[in-house]
């Protein structure tokens, strides 16, 4: 059994070897990213997934170096702008949702080159116990893709491989791999998986109620999903036969569920036309690094403007928060959980945000000239995010939701229907459907209030009401206008007929 995977495994790497990538090559004859291979592949990712690959504990996913970057810059060691299918990262499969990892670091745009000393193992590991060079640091490859029967949860996989000596590159059929004779030099170097890696769903978040509000803003309930699938079967290291085992295992690459964000307008179908990308990376600068802008910005109790940026008065204490950081809003463990959340009412602010969930990969803290006030201290968020798509308000005058997120109207047989639907109701008593004529005039359609069904529970609802002729009056477009438990009022719409 173990002679077939060797047989499987080289005929996989000779298959996959990728040649240096032109005149930029960061890293010269570079050490290979040999894909996974023969029977295994990621499976079930969904189209168009995106990548991200890094040396072990020195990811940095904001900032990209240039196509020419050979040295150990703030950004010199991971894959910088490539991240899909048409750039190298990933090679599509034969069935719809399955991925080949490849690539290396000889190619353009690639920053920076994993086998600079600078790189070697920072915990006791700098000399290869195979070779006696420099011991060329653990690789990490991750890929993210949507579920195309659920658009709002996003699957992932990640593997963490050791350099491998005898193949001078990466063998991610190595990670999950069972140990063959214990020695990383020579038998378990050949040993490799014989099993496709699913990209396995991350819930997305659920909002399950609201708690207490204020004038600083209101506190919700957020459900995170069981994830222990995701990581005992997705997120996988070469552990059992790497060559740096007792220095750097075990790999520790889930470090939790990290809550994330992003802004947009108050409607639900706002967060249908969302990229679900964690970072989106654009063309690599000529000369010098280049700060990529989040896309789901990362919650911190600390961000009280929800602007995704560290700013004056903001630095905190959030259980053990490091200065000089927003600390991200991590929640521990693999199993469904719910943990209270306070959402700060920014001033003047007139948008919503939407909740997502990603996975927190690799401890960090092993890059050399790491960058200032970084978010994630060298932490990696899964390519993907998982997303609620209710709104929850940001502004002052009402701190976190009680918003209808969608209008949908329609007439027929002289009768006119008329429905809604809510993300959150914290405070709202109830609706008014109000008709405007072509003239401007409006008429309130509803002889009496219509009661909110859920009202303060925090939960959302969906409601229909249907109006005859006389009701209707001429009526052309509609508006909602919710009704506040303190007496007040707010407009949404309009939707026309």
């Amino acid at each position: 059994m173990r002679r077939k995977g060797w047989i499987v495994l080289l005929a996989g790497i000779a298959a996959l070897m990728v040649p240096a990538g032109g005149l930029y090559a960061s890293c010269g004859s570079a050490p290979i990213i040999h894909g996974l291979t023969g029977p295994t592949s990621f499976t079930n990712c969904g189209p168009n997934p995106v990548a991200f690959v890094w040396a072990h504990k020195r990811g940095v996913q904001r900032i990209i170096g240039n196509a020419g970057t050979s040295g150990d810059t703030v950004a010199g060691h991971d894959s910088g702008n490539k991240f899909g299918v048409n750039d190298g990262v990933l090679l599509a499969g034969s069935i719809p949702g399955q991925y080949f990892g490849q690539t290396d670091f000889a190619n353009t745009e690639w920053d920076g080159c994993v086998a600079n000393p600078e790189l070697a193992e920072p915990t006791g590991g700098a000399t290869s116990v195979c070779t006696g060079a420099t011991d060329v640091p653990p690789l990490d490859f991750a890929i993210g893709g949507i579920d195309p029967a659920a658009p709002n949860v996003a699957r992932i996989a990640a593997l963490s491989v050791d350099f491998n000596e005898f193949f001078g590159g990466h063998v991610l059929d190595q990670a999950g791999a069972a140990a063959g004779d214990g020695d990383p030099c020579n038998g378990d170097a050949f040993q490799a998986i014989q099993r496709n890696v699913d990209c396995l769903p991350v819930p997305a978040p659920t909002i399950n109620g609201t708690g207490a509000c204020d004038a600083t803003g209101c506190t919700i309930t957020i459900g995170a999903g069981d994830v222990g699938p995701v990581v005992s079967q997705s997120i996988l290291d070469d552990c059992l036969v790497a060559e740096d085992k007792a220095t750097n295992c075990p790999r520790n690459l889930y470090q939790g569920r990290v809550l994330m964000f992003k802004h947009g307008a108050c409607t639900a179908s706002t967060a249908a036309a969302f990229d679900r990308r964690a970072w989106v990376y654009p063309a690599s600068p000529t000369s010098g690094t280049l700060t990529v802008a989040s896309n789901f910005f990362p919650y911190s109790v600390e961000d009280t403007n929800l602007n995704g940026v560290l700013d004056a008065g903001e630095d905190g204490t959030n259980g053990g928060a490091v200065n000089g950081t927003l600390d991200p809003f991590v929640i521990a463990g693999t199993t469904a959980t719910t943990t209270p959340v306070k959402v700060p009412a920014v001033p003047g602010a007139s948008d919503c945000i939407f909740f997502g969930l990603g996975i927190l990969l690799d401890p960090g803290g092993g890059s050399v000239n790491p960058p200032t006030n970084t978010i994630f201290g060298e932490k990696v968020v899964s390519p993907a995010v998982s997303l609620n798509v209710n709104p929850v308000r940001a502004g002052s005058g009402t701190p976190v939701t009680d918003v209808v997120t969608n209008i949908n109207v329609s007439k027929s047989q002289g009768k006119g229907t008329v429905s809604w639907s809510t993300g959150i109701e914290t405070t709202t008593a109830g609706f008014n459907v109000i008709g405007t004529k072509k003239g401007g005039n409006e008429l309130k359609l509803n002889a009496s209030l219509i009661s909110a069904k859920e009202g303060t529970t925090g939960k959302g609802a969906s409601y229909t009401m249907t109006f005859d002729g006389a009701q209707l009056k001429g009526s052309t477009s509609i508006y909602l206008e919710i009704v506040k438990t303190d007496g007040s009022k707010e407009r949404f719409g309009p939707a026309s007929f």
